[in-house]
């Protein structure tokens, strides 16, 4: 019976048995650590402890425009020009009496290598010029429409005429109608 007692005595002076952790608790912290450690060795290895500096690629016209302030150098915004003499024609009558039109046109080139044959071939322009102009009346060349219009069978007029390059725009520099 003393024996009873002292193993009695015993259990009463234990604490209550401890619970154990689940087995998932473990899995899911050591999934945590081992991504931890995944996501600090890939930082590491891409940074590479080098620091490169890279000139930023430079921004096309397109973007240019969106986004003004990526305008590095503002002679990429537009190519090369070739500016024509000045010259006056008669716009067909829409009887209100003579009409003239006194017009400068400046190109805007595809390259510089097209300079050249643009200024060979001046005479070419001016005639497809004046014969596009002479047949318009005032009606068709005073409004904003009407110019963009007359800009565009200028630029299609002028590319039949070259041969080896092109332009990429028509500009009016002077444009009076008396």
């Amino acid at each position: 019976m003393a024996e009873e007692e002292v193993t009695a005595a015993e259990g009463e002076g234990e604490a209550a048995p401890k619970k154990k952790i689940p087995m998932w608790v473990f899995i899911l912290f050591g999934g945590q650590v081992v991504l931890l450690g995944a996501g600090i060795g890939i930082f590491i290895f891409l940074s590479g402890g080098k620091e490169e500096t890279h000139e930023p690629e430079a921004a096309t016209v397109a973007e240019q425009k969106v986004d003004p302030t990526k305008v590095k150098d503002v002679s990429t915004l537009i190519g090369p020009q070739l500016a024509m003499e000045p010259f006056v024609v008669n716009l067909m009558e829409d009887g209100r009496g003579p009409r003239y039109l006194k017009i400068e046109v400046k190109f805007e080139l595809e390259s510089e290598e097209v300079r050249p044959e643009l200024e060979g071939r001046i005479s070419q322009v001016r005639n497809e010029l004046v014969m596009l102009l002479s047949s318009k009346r005032m009606n068709d060349v005073e409004s904003v429409d009407g110019k963009r219009i007359l800009q565009d069978e200028i630029f299609t007029r002028v590319n039949k005429v070259l041969v080896t390059g092109r332009i990429k725009r028509v500009f009016f520099t002077d444009f009076v109608i008396q």
